[in-house]
Protein backbone atom coordinates (compact mmCIF):
# COMPACT_ATOMS: atom_id res chain seq x y z
CA UNK A 1 0.00 0.00 0.00
CA UNK A 2 1.57 3.25 -1.25
CA UNK A 3 2.20 5.69 2.00
CA UNK A 4 -0.08 9.22 1.83
CA UNK A 5 1.82 12.22 2.77
CA UNK A 6 0.04 15.26 4.00
CA UNK A 7 1.50 18.79 3.92
CA UNK A 8 -0.28 21.09 6.30
CA UNK A 9 -0.21 24.43 4.00
CA UNK A 10 -2.75 26.92 3.33
CA UNK A 11 -4.50 26.40 0.47
CA UNK A 12 -7.52 28.55 -1.63
CA UNK A 13 -10.64 26.90 -3.44
CA UNK A 14 -11.82 29.44 -5.97
CA UNK A 15 -14.80 28.23 -8.36
CA UNK A 16 -14.59 29.46 -11.59
CA UNK A 17 -18.11 30.97 -12.11
CA UNK A 18 -17.24 32.78 -8.52
CA UNK A 19 -14.01 34.31 -9.85
CA UNK A 20 -15.45 35.14 -13.07
CA UNK A 21 -18.04 37.29 -11.13
CA UNK A 22 -15.95 38.55 -9.00
CA UNK A 23 -13.89 39.97 -11.44
CA UNK A 24 -16.41 41.50 -13.36
CA UNK A 25 -18.01 43.60 -10.43
CA UNK A 26 -14.01 44.86 -9.98
CA UNK A 27 -14.29 45.88 -13.41
CA UNK A 28 -17.36 47.22 -13.51
CA UNK A 29 -16.96 49.62 -10.13
CA UNK A 30 -13.65 50.26 -11.06
CA UNK A 31 -15.33 52.33 -14.37
CA UNK A 32 -17.66 53.65 -12.51
CA UNK A 33 -15.40 55.09 -9.89
CA UNK A 34 -13.13 56.22 -13.19
CA UNK A 35 -16.56 58.22 -13.99
CA UNK A 36 -16.95 59.54 -10.62
CA UNK A 37 -13.66 61.03 -11.23
CA UNK A 38 -14.01 62.72 -13.87
CA UNK A 39 -17.84 63.97 -13.59
CA UNK A 40 -16.17 65.75 -9.95
CA UNK A 41 -13.14 67.24 -11.71
CA UNK A 42 -16.58 68.70 -14.31
CA UNK A 43 -17.99 70.25 -11.38
CA UNK A 44 -21.66 67.89 -12.59
CA UNK A 45 -21.86 65.70 -9.87
CA UNK A 46 -25.32 66.04 -7.34
CA UNK A 47 -25.34 62.92 -5.33
CA UNK A 48 -23.08 59.88 -4.87
CA UNK A 49 -25.59 57.12 -3.59
CA UNK A 50 -23.08 53.84 -1.77
CA UNK A 51 -22.92 50.22 -3.26
CA UNK A 52 -26.08 48.31 -1.81
CA UNK A 53 -25.42 44.94 -0.57
CA UNK A 54 -27.32 43.10 -3.16
CA UNK A 55 -25.55 43.99 -6.21
CA UNK A 56 -21.81 45.51 -4.57
CA UNK A 57 -22.91 48.08 -7.91
CA UNK A 58 -22.02 52.74 -7.22
CA UNK A 59 -24.52 54.18 -8.76
CA UNK A 60 -24.00 57.95 -9.85
CA UNK A 61 -26.20 60.53 -10.37
CA UNK A 62 -26.06 63.76 -12.23
CA UNK A 63 -26.75 66.68 -13.85
CA UNK A 64 -24.97 67.63 -17.04
CA UNK A 65 -26.49 70.92 -17.03
CA UNK A 66 -25.58 72.92 -13.18
CA UNK A 67 -26.32 75.97 -13.55
CA UNK A 68 -23.72 78.55 -12.34
CA UNK A 69 -25.13 82.40 -11.30
CA UNK A 70 -23.99 84.94 -8.72
CA UNK A 71 -23.52 88.56 -8.98
CA UNK A 72 -22.27 91.44 -6.68
CA UNK A 73 -22.17 95.46 -7.63
CA UNK A 74 -22.34 98.85 -6.59
CA UNK A 75 -23.98 101.88 -7.32
CA UNK A 76 -21.42 104.00 -8.67
CA UNK A 77 -19.28 103.19 -11.43
CA UNK A 78 -17.17 106.52 -10.61
CA UNK A 79 -17.71 109.53 -9.00
CA UNK A 80 -19.72 109.81 -6.06
CA UNK A 81 -22.72 111.70 -4.46
CA UNK A 82 -26.17 111.80 -3.47
CA UNK A 83 -29.28 109.96 -5.37
CA UNK A 84 -32.51 111.86 -4.82
CA UNK A 85 -34.54 112.82 -2.91
CA UNK A 86 -37.46 111.96 -6.15
CA UNK A 87 -41.54 111.95 -5.63
CA UNK A 88 -42.00 108.57 -6.84
CA UNK A 89 -40.22 105.06 -6.46
CA UNK A 90 -37.36 105.11 -9.04
CA UNK A 91 -35.04 101.91 -10.07
CA UNK A 92 -31.91 102.07 -8.72
CA UNK A 93 -28.95 100.95 -11.39
CA UNK A 94 -26.13 99.59 -9.81
CA UNK A 95 -23.08 99.68 -12.58
CA UNK A 96 -20.13 99.29 -11.40
CA UNK A 97 -20.27 95.24 -11.15
CA UNK A 98 -17.50 93.35 -9.37
CA UNK A 99 -18.45 89.96 -10.41
CA UNK A 100 -21.83 88.53 -12.44
CA UNK A 101 -21.38 84.59 -13.28
CA UNK A 102 -23.71 83.72 -15.57
CA UNK A 103 -24.74 87.41 -16.53
CA UNK A 104 -28.36 87.13 -14.93
CA UNK A 105 -27.75 90.65 -13.97
CA UNK A 106 -28.25 93.63 -16.38
CA UNK A 107 -26.01 96.54 -15.15
CA UNK A 108 -27.78 98.88 -17.87
CA UNK A 109 -30.74 98.41 -16.25
CA UNK A 110 -30.40 97.39 -12.73
CA UNK A 111 -32.48 94.34 -13.55
CA UNK A 112 -31.46 90.52 -12.16
CA UNK A 113 -33.37 88.19 -14.57
CA UNK A 114 -33.26 84.37 -13.24
CA UNK A 115 -32.06 82.01 -15.94
CA UNK A 116 -33.41 78.90 -14.49
CA UNK A 117 -35.94 78.06 -11.95
CA UNK A 118 -34.44 77.90 -8.48
CA UNK A 119 -33.96 79.06 -4.99
CA UNK A 120 -32.25 82.29 -5.36
CA UNK A 121 -30.42 84.27 -2.13
CA UNK A 122 -30.23 88.11 -2.49
CA UNK A 123 -28.92 90.89 -0.02
CA UNK A 124 -28.40 94.86 -0.41
CA UNK A 125 -27.03 97.65 1.54
CA UNK A 126 -28.31 101.15 1.43
CA UNK A 127 -26.11 104.14 2.79
CA UNK A 128 -27.49 107.74 2.99
CA UNK A 129 -26.21 110.51 4.88
CA UNK A 130 -27.92 112.07 7.88
CA UNK A 131 -30.46 114.80 7.63
CA UNK A 132 -33.65 116.65 9.27
CA UNK A 133 -35.86 115.45 6.28
CA UNK A 134 -34.71 112.44 4.12
CA UNK A 135 -34.36 109.01 5.31
CA UNK A 136 -32.65 106.59 2.77
CA UNK A 137 -33.89 103.52 1.81
CA UNK A 138 -35.09 100.33 -0.89
CA UNK A 139 -37.53 98.23 -1.28
CA UNK A 140 -36.41 94.57 -3.45
CA UNK A 141 -39.03 94.47 -5.90
CA UNK A 142 -40.01 90.80 -7.66
CA UNK A 143 -42.28 90.94 -11.57
CA UNK A 144 -43.63 94.67 -10.12
CA UNK A 145 -44.49 93.17 -6.13
CA UNK A 146 -42.72 94.52 -2.90
CA UNK A 147 -40.89 91.99 -1.22
CA UNK A 148 -38.73 93.33 1.44
CA UNK A 149 -37.95 96.88 2.55
CA UNK A 150 -34.66 98.44 3.51
CA UNK A 151 -35.34 102.23 5.60
CA UNK A 152 -33.25 104.41 7.75
CA UNK A 153 -33.59 108.19 8.85
CA UNK A 154 -30.85 109.72 10.77
CA UNK A 155 -30.89 113.28 11.50
CA UNK A 156 -27.06 113.47 11.77
CA UNK A 157 -23.85 111.27 10.87
CA UNK A 158 -24.74 108.27 8.58
CA UNK A 159 -28.21 106.33 7.99
CA UNK A 160 -27.40 102.41 7.34
CA UNK A 161 -29.98 99.98 5.90
CA UNK A 162 -29.77 96.22 4.71
CA UNK A 163 -32.25 93.73 4.07
CA UNK A 164 -31.87 90.43 2.53
CA UNK A 165 -34.29 87.60 1.30
CA UNK A 166 -34.27 84.10 -0.05
CA UNK A 167 -37.20 83.43 -2.45
CA UNK A 168 -38.30 80.87 -5.41
CA UNK A 169 -37.72 82.12 -8.76
CA UNK A 170 -39.15 80.75 -12.09
CA UNK A 171 -37.30 81.10 -15.25
CA UNK A 172 -37.29 84.65 -16.67
CA UNK A 173 -38.54 86.14 -13.30
CA UNK A 174 -36.98 90.06 -12.65
CA UNK A 175 -35.61 91.31 -9.43
CA UNK A 176 -34.62 95.06 -9.06
CA UNK A 177 -34.93 97.49 -5.86
CA UNK A 178 -36.19 100.71 -6.22
CA UNK A 179 -35.80 103.84 -4.65
CA UNK A 180 -37.94 104.97 -2.02
CA UNK A 181 -39.90 108.26 -2.04
CA UNK A 182 -38.00 111.03 -0.25
CA UNK A 183 -34.94 109.61 0.50
CA UNK A 184 -31.33 109.95 -0.58
CA UNK A 185 -28.76 107.41 -1.28
CA UNK A 186 -24.72 107.94 -1.29
CA UNK A 187 -22.23 105.93 -2.39
CA UNK A 188 -18.58 106.56 -3.70
CA UNK A 189 -15.27 105.09 -4.91
CA UNK A 190 -15.50 103.39 -1.30
CA UNK A 191 -18.73 101.45 -2.67
CA UNK A 192 -21.05 101.82 0.31
CA UNK A 193 -24.21 101.20 -1.38
CA UNK A 194 -24.39 97.46 -2.69
CA UNK A 195 -26.73 94.73 -4.57
CA UNK A 196 -25.41 90.91 -4.52
CA UNK A 197 -27.37 87.86 -5.59
CA UNK A 198 -27.16 84.23 -5.83
CA UNK A 199 -28.52 81.15 -7.44
CA UNK A 200 -28.39 78.75 -4.43
CA UNK A 201 -29.80 75.77 -6.25
CA UNK A 202 -32.27 74.85 -9.34
CA UNK A 203 -35.15 73.10 -8.93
Amino acid sequence: VDSLIYFSVPFIILIPAQGDELQQIKIRTNSTQKQVEVLKREGEVLTVIPPDQTHNCLTTIFSSSVRQVAFSASLMASGGGDIGPFNAYTSLIFRNVVSNIGNAYNPNTGFFTAPVRGVYHFNYHIYGHGHSSHGSGAVLVKNGEYIFMAYEHQTTLGANSANTVTMLLELGDVVYLLQRVNTRIFDDQLHYTTFSGLLLFPL
